[in-house]
């Protein structure tokens, strides 16, 4: 009898994953692959609000087209754009706009299921603004018990920007931020899942070395039905475990804000 209940457990978590499934947090990654020859269509909105002293509201958006490639293999397309909106003075805002490309590889290894723990490779290229570069990479670790899906990332990332100057291009800077997600997500039914996300991103700059550790951490809800999903994400930020001259306040309020909210709607075609 056991055994026919994590059997027909496992028949409602595949058909729950039959279409555009491969994602169940907003910000942690998880070991799925879509089967070869699947295509996804993934609509992001990031709003990020709150800065010390001032007025600041930025909004990502992302479009991401996503391929199986078949031999635990897949890779995605996105087309990116930024907005911000913040307060220079008592006398109103200002608004930049930056638009953006990225494309991911990620390589499945081990199966969260059927080994002990699912393990992946991932990585990923991008240009923002048309000056900047950007480079990351993630191990990513999961594990399915009975409802509960677990996932670990450990994501390594190079940001480096350009300048024209004199007719020559300048990059004497660059950031490697080193970040850690955790997740953890209930599945009450296979088209309704309830969980929360603990992101600590740790800032490390060529000039000022480690700059801050931050916590962000809260609830996110993952809903299906039939090709259709839709994850929804508040995470506000906690503290700064690492106060340095650069971040030396319990929460680190330039680089990052008070509180960032995502929804990612999904299609599979």
């Amino acid at each position: 009898m056991h055994k026919l209940k994590l059997t027909a457990l496992a028949l409602l978590v595949i058909s729950a994953s039959a279409f555009a499934q491969d994602r169940y947090f907003a910000r942690t990654y998880t070991t799925n692959i879509l089967p070869k020859g699947a295509i996804d269509i993934e609509f992001w909105h990031t709003s990020r609000i709150g800065h010390s002293g001032q007025f600041f509201h930025a909004q990502d958006q992302r479009m991401e087209l996503e391929f199986g490639l078949g031999k635990n293999l897949q890779t995605a397309f996105y087309f990116n754009r930024y907005q911000k909106r913040f307060s220079e003075s008592a006398d109103g805002t200002a608004v930049s706009n930056e638009i953006g490309f990225s494309n991911e590889w990620k390589w499945k290894l081990s199966d969260p299921s059927a080994n002990k723990i699912g393990f992946a490779l991932y990585g990923e290229w991008g240009l923002k603004g048309g000056d900047e570069l950007e480079l990351e990479t993630k191990l990513i670790f999961d594990k399915i018990i009975n409802k509960n899906i677990f996932a670990l990332n450990i994501v390594y990332e190079y940001e480096k920007e350009f300048e024209w100057e004199k007719g020559k291009v300048k990059s004497d800077s660059w950031e490697q931020p080193v970040e850690f997600d955790l997740a953890y997500q209930y599945l009450i039914r296979p088209s309704f899942g309830l969980g929360f996300e603990i992101r600590n991103h740790n800032e490390i700059a060529k000039d000022n070395g480690w700059e801050h550790s931050v916590f962000f951490g809260g609830p996110t809800l993952n809903l299906r039905k039939g090709k259709w999903f839709a994850i929804v994400n508040y995470l506000p930020q906690w503290g700064n475990v690492h106060k340095t001259e650069f971040a030396p306040y319990s929460k680190v309020l330039d680089e990052h804000e008070r509180t960032e909210a995502r929804i990612i709607v999904g299609i599979s075609l």
